[in-house]
């Protein structure tokens, strides 16, 4: 068996690379951004200090949170003093969060992330420090009535739950930002086809350069537009991973049926796997399409 102490230290680390990640490059403006009136966040008070909103008990339903918020959350989570008590390990430093009394939230996001880091050090370090061997043991009466049977894993993988969920609705939370706040191309033709708007069909113009309108609508599986378009005349990819590739992929029979209507190449072969539609239809289990594939390309071998 693989020992438990090496289990958990491993899906910690895979937990904070994702968190880690998606945290990079967090502007202010994202890190205080209220898409819903009435947020919890990070604000300063009349003195100047920064404190995060919060009331106990708490309201029903709960405000929404900025990743401000949410972020100084997590901090706390990883920061605190709880670890090295229940884990019953030398404490590395001291608190970071809510159980630092001088501690406060950050006011930028910058400082965000690097008291962000500080605090899972601290977490990773106790994490480390835990026995093997005391692990399934109870944490005891330092945990409380309420959780003093539970043991030491299921205390880690309950804090290892904490911080996936959180760390997801951080990430939520940017991506939600970014489809609000940015634009995906320069062109705005496109941009509308990556976001799905069908106006574009109404505006379509055949003497109008279209060759990478299908490409992205196919890419975002806009299947709608992709159908439209091919339609209405616009060019279809027949080089690299083509439409016909991603549609069949995606079990999309009609379209690949209009696909291949207007003149998509059933012997395209995608850079990456160097495989038609075809293959990318059976490798995803497509099984209508694959065997609809299978015929047309049958039906050229023997008209071949």
């Amino acid at each position: 068996m693989v020992d438990v102490k090496r289990a958990l230290v491993g899906l910690s680390d895979e937990v904070w690379e994702r968190i880690r990640a998606r945290v990079d490059g967090l502007s202010d403006a994202e890190y205080f951004w209220e898409p819903t009136p009435g947020c919890w966040s990070i604000r300063p008070r009349a003195d100047g200090t920064w404190m995060a909103d919060w009331a106990l008990p708490r309201p029903e339903p709960e405000p929404f949170t900025t990743i401000a918020w949410r972020l100084w959350h997590l901090i706390d989570m990883y920061g605190e003093d709880r670890a090295p008590k229940w884990l019953d390990v030398p404490a590395q430093g001291t608190p970071i969060g809510f159980d630092d009394p001088d501690g406060t939230p950050p006011s930028n996001a910058t400082d965000a992330v690097a008291l962000l880091e500080r605090a899972h050090d601290r977490w990773d370090a106790h994490l480390r420090l835990a026995q093997e061997e005391r692990l399934d043991e109870a944490v005891g009466p330092v945990a409380g009535p309420q959780h003093a049977d539970r043991t030491r894993a299921a205390y880690v993988l309950h804090m290892l739950d904490e911080f996936i969920h959180h760390g997801a609705e951080i990430a939520l939370l940017r991506d939600l930002w970014r489809w609000q706040h940015t634009t995906v191309a320069d062109d705005p033709r496109v941009e509308r086809v990556v976001r799905g708007d069908t106006t574009v069909l109404d505006e379509f113009d055949r003497d109008t350069p279209t060759s990478d309108l299908v490409d992205h609508a196919a890419a975002y599986g806009r299947w709608d537009l992709v159908i439209g378009l091919v339609q209405r005349g616009a060019p279809i990819g027949t080089t690299g991973r083509t439409p016909l590739h991603v549609a069949a992929g995606a079990g999309e029979l009609e379209v690949v049926k209009a696909l291949l209507d207007h003149g998509a190449d059933l012997a395209a072969t995608d850079p990456q796997f160097h495989a038609t539609p075809l293959q990318w239809a059976e490798f995803l289990r497509q099984r209508r399409v694959a065997e609809y594939l299978g015929q047309r390309t049958r039906g050229l071998a023997d008209d071949g």
